[in-house]
């Protein structure tokens, strides 16, 4: 019992409609290929697509930070010059033991309000202050004008939460969150400053650094400047980008709930992220995100950027959803083209295959078709009723030449010479007799008594292949008298030959064959006919070929039959077509002294000539 499988594969070979099985196979050849293709191409660009996604925002991260590098360096460079200028210097760049002994000048004093006033822009620094070390100095506040309080004691931020950080490290600028400031500060001031220290000048003193600090310079930053970068660089939805320092405060955010949500403190980024500038897919509760984080420059900041991984994968969704559709466009196509494709075939074939079918109730008939096409199908539909027509005409020829096929038999056993050629020969010699030719009637009758004397003389069979050659050379001679030498017969047979035996009358019916039924074939009525003969092993072979009219394909394949037949003993008796007894009895005769690898074999081209070849062992002449 056969497997499914192969019961499968017998039904698509075998038992499927033809039309339904040039589908099936367009669709496996075609489209299963196209498909496994485009999947392996789908996965490849998918993931380019992704990865480029990454470098896309991981560019875009890079440039924001960029930008708050630059805003931070435009907030230090506008401290180091209000730190850096001279009424500044002179006031608070002195030792301890000189503060407040300098004499301030208010031209001064007026400069350096005016500078403070030319760096304060309400878009980025929104406020400046310089807090005094009121434990050493006078009363600065005192130099305030009207809405531009600059000077403040450091006792009235005491409370605050850099300032406690100041005093417990020697840093000299320090970048203030939110947190950081007091209440008052981000209420009047900003919410972010930029705060660096001034230290009194070495004097000795035993007073530690720490607390070594004349003055402390704020720069007081608008936080939504940061805030609107950060929101460029969140461009879709659940996107965020926020700036943390060292201590994990959120120093600004694209969006402060968000940031919360994706925070990561600064211990566990590199065993969850991984390295700094790259993302990486993070889980957390809601999902997972691409997280990358920047450091900034000269602060002790770092950018977190975080994209939900459902972002990046939008773009791969998108490419899918092309790929979906173009396939689908295509699989349509191949399945349209498929259907004509295969019912342009499978039709004409049909329609062939039932009208063969007719054989089975009668004679085939031609089809009925007005356009059979110019592929190989209208070729075979062509070819089919070309056959068919012939094969009418043949079935008629058959029916006839059965008739004349049993008349044979008698003939096979006919003499060997043709009485006719007998008749024909004394009729020659009579007429010429009569016309007064004595010395041809003489040659006539010499190679006449001659020919005879070889084909009668003594019972035995064989005889050598110079007397062969010589009965088949008066038999052409006396034919040319007849025919007004209408034929050229050249013999090119090694002498050494001529010593070895073979059956009589073994190329007389040959020649007599390329006679008739070639040289006079022909319009000219004119020809040559070549015998050749050479030692090949143990065999001697002979080719007698003429220039005469050649046979016909189908008379050729009858020949072939005719002679091929009488030698399966096993079948019954063959009669041989007519005007093939001669060849038909020597390839009999043949066959049966030798064995079944000699006897004849032919060649033959139409209205180009034809070759028989004569195969024969070779056996010297033995003398009694």
């Amino acid at each position: 019992m056969k497997n499914p499988f192969s019961k499968l594969i017998h039904h698509y070979t075998y038992d499927m409609r033809l039309k339904t099985k040039l589908v099936i196979s367009h669709i496996i050849l075609v489209l299963l290929p196209t498909a496994v293709l485009s999947g392996f191409l789908y996965l490849r660009i998918y993931g380019i697509v992704m990865d480029d996604s990454i470098r896309s925002e991981q560019a875009l991260s890079a440039q924001t930070v960029t930008s708050i590098e630059n805003l931070i360096s435009h907030v230090g460079h506008a401290s180091d010059t209000i730190t850096g200028a001279m009424m500044i210097q002179d006031l608070f760049q002195v030792p301890r033991s000189e503060a407040n002994t300098q004499d301030i000048s208010t031209s001064r004093m007026n400069s350096l309000f005016h500078l403070v006033q030319s760096i304060t822009d309400h878009s980025m620094i929104t406020d400046v202050k310089i807090y005094y070390d009121d434990s050493v100095y006078g009363d600065l506040m005192q130099y305030n004008k009207i809405g531009n309080a600059l000077f403040n004691p450091v006792s009235s931020i005491s409370s605050s939460s850099w300032y406690g950080i100041y005093s417990t490290s020697e840093q000299a600028r320090l970048l203030c969150p939110e947190l950081y400031l007091t209440p008052d500060e981000t209420e009047k001031n900003g919410k972010l400053a930029y705060i660096t220290r001034i230290p009194y000048t070495h004097d000795g003193s035993t007073v530690s650094d720490i607390e070594n600090a004349s003055a402390y310079v704020a720069l007081y930053l608008s936080r939504p400047a940061f805030d609107m970068v950060l929101r460029n660089d969140a461009t879709v939805t659940d996107e965020a980008a926020f700036l943390v320092n060292e201590r994990d405060v959120i120093v600004s955010a694209s969006d402060m709930d968000l940031a919360g949500k994706y925070f990561i403190p600064r211990s566990d980024l590199e065993r969850r992220v991984g390295k700094e500038k790259t993302f990486s897919l993070v889980s957390y509760p809601g999902g997972s995100a691409y997280v990358a984080y920047f450091p900034i420059a000269d602060t002790d900041w770092y950018m977190m950027s975080i994209i939900p991984s459902l972002h990046i994968g939008d773009a791969g969704r998108a490419l899918m959803m092309h790929f979906a559709l173009i396939y689908l466009l295509f699989t349509a196509l191949a399945l349209y083209t498929a259907f004509r494709l295969s019912g342009s075939i499978a039709d004409r074939i049909i329609g062939v295959a039932l009208q063969m079918e007719t054989v089975r109730t009668g004679l085939p008939q031609p089809m009925d078709v007005a356009d059979t096409g110019c592929d190989e199908i209208g070729v075979l539909s062509d070819t089919y009723n070309y056959m068919t027509e012939e094969i009418i005409t043949l079935m008629d020829s058959q029916k006839k030449a059965s008739d004349e096929l049993r008349m044979a038999e008698f003939r096979a056993l006919q003499a060997q010479i043709n009485p006719h050629f007998l008749y024909n020969t004394l009729d020659m010699i009579n007429w010429l007799s009569q016309t007064g030719q004595s010395e041809k009637v003489t040659e006539a009758v010499q190679s006449l008594s001659r020919f005879y004397k070889l084909t009668l003389s003594r019972r035995e069979l064989m005889n050598s292949i110079e007397k062969e050659l010589e009965h088949v050379s008066l038999y052409v001679r006396l034919q040319n008298m007849r025919y007004d030498n209408c034929v050229v017969f050249v013999v090119d047979v090694p002498e050494e030959l001529c010593e070895y035996t073979i059956p009589k009358l073994t190329f007389q019916p040959i020649v007599e064959n390329a006679f008739l039924h070639g040289i006079m074939m022909k319009e000219e009525k004119k020809g040559s006919i070549l015998l050749t003969g050479w030692p090949e092993g143990d065999d001697i072979i002979f080719i007698i070929s003429d220039d005469g009219a050649g046979i016909p394909p189908e008379t050729l394949d009858t020949l072939k039959d005719d002679v091929n037949a009488g030698t399966d003993s096993s079948s019954p008796r063959h009669t041989a077509f007519s005007g093939h007894i001669g060849i038909y009895n020597t390839n009999l005769r043949l066959k049966s002294l030798y064995g079944e690898s000699y006897g004849l074999s032919f060649t033959s081209t139409l209205g180009k000539g034809t070759e028989v070849t004569v195969r024969i062992p070779a056996r010297h002449i033995t003398y009694d």
